[in-house]
C-alpha cells in the first residue's frame, strides 16, 4: 500500500493508502476527457480507519511520500579505509561531472557541480559494494515499493563534493538512455570529524496531477551519517544542497560510492 495525501478540486485533503496498482489506475483517470472521466469512482482506505468512495472527476491531485532506506554501519572499518585508500590513490583521475539534462554537458554549472572518478578505477570499489547491495534487496522491496527483480548488473562512480558545490533537483532515469536503472544507492565514506556541511541528501514528495507524475513538494533533508548507505528507486525527485568545506583536500570533502542496479 503506497500511503499519500489526495488533494480535491474543492480544497479538501486527506490521507489515504493506495494500492500499488492503483496508481496506474488513477493515472488513467486523470488522463481521460471529463465526459469519459464521468461515473468513475476511486476507492481509497483511510489512514483513520474506514474507506472513501471519490468520483475520479473531483481529484485534483496525489502527493506520495518518497520510498527510502538508510542502513548504518554497512561497511566494516577495514572495507572503509580501503575505499579511502583506493579513492585518494585516484585523486588526479577525477573529472568534472556532467549531467543528462543539460543542454551543454560541458557546462553543467546551473545543475550540477562536483567530481567523479569513474572507469576501471571503480572495479575493486564495485566488487566490495554489490553482493552487499544485493543481499539487502529482499528486506526493502516493499520499502521500495519496487516488485522483486532479479537485478544483476551495477554501475558505479565515487563523487566527491567540495565548497559550493551541489547538485539540483533531478530523477535518475530520466532519459532513454538510463531508463533501465531499477534502485539508485549512495554509500557515504567520508572521514570523520567531518570537515564540511551541508550536502543534504533532499527527497522530494511525488505529486500526481493532470496523469502523470510531477516533482512535489520536500519531503525530507537526510544528513546521513558516515559509513551509511541511502538505497531509492531512481523516478524520485532529489538533490544534494550545496556544500561548505573550508579544506580543498579531497579526503575532506563530501565523498561518496553511488549508482544504480538494474538488470544486465
Amino acid at each position: 500500500m503506497n500511503e499519500a495525501t489526495l488533494h480535491l478540486k474543492d480544497g479538501q485533503n486527506c490521507t489515504v493508502s493506495i494500492p500499488g496498482d492503483g496508481i496506474q489506475e488513477i493515472m488513467h483517470y486523470m488522463r481521460l476527457p471529463p465526459a469519459a472521466a464521468a461515473g468513475k469512482t476511486v476507492r481509497f482506505r483511510l489512514a483513520a480507519g474506514g474507506t472513501l468512495a471519490v468520483p475520479a472527476a473531483d481529484i485534483a491531485s496525489i502527493e506520495l511520500p518518497p520510498p527510502h532506506a538508510l542502513i548504518r554501519d554497512f561497511m566494516t572499518e577495514a572495507e572503509l579505509s580501503q575505499i579511502l585508500d583506493l579513492t585518494l590513490a585516484h585523486m588526479d583521475d577525477f573529472q568534472a561531472s556532467g549531467a543528462y539534462n543539460s543542454r551543454d554537458p560541458r557546462n553543467t554549472t546551473l545543475t550540477r557541480r562536483s567530481r567523479i572518478l569513474d572507469g576501471p578505477a571503480n572495479g575493486a570499489m564495485a566488487d566490495l559494494i554489490f553482493p552487499k547491495l544485493l543481499a539487502l534487496m529482499p528486506t526493502l522491496w516493499s520499502r521500495q515499493q519496487i516488485r522483486p527483480t532479479p537485478l544483476n548488473r551495477l554501475e558505479c562512480q565515487i563523487t566527491s563534493h567540495g565548497d559550493g558545490d551541489f547538485f539540483g533537483v533531478h530523477i535518475d532515469n530520466g532519459a532513454p538512455s538510463i531508463a533501465h536503472r531499477r534502485v539508485s544507492y549512495v554509500f557515504y565514506f567520508h572521514r570523520e570529524p567531518k570537515q564540511f556541511s551541508g550536502g543534504h541528501l533532499r527527497l522530494y514528495h511525488t505529486r500526481i496531477e493532470g496523469g502523470h507524475a510531477k516533482c512535489g513538494s520536500p519531503a525530507i533533508d537526510i544528513d546521513p551519517p558516515r559509513n551509511s548507505v541511502i538505497l531509492f528507486p531512481p523516478n524520485i525527485h532529489h538533490e544534494v544542497t550545496p556544500i561548505r568545506c573550508a579544506s580543498s583536500a579531497l579526503a575532506d570533502q563530501r565523498l561518496t560510492m553511488n549508482g544504480w542496479l538494474y538488470l544486465g
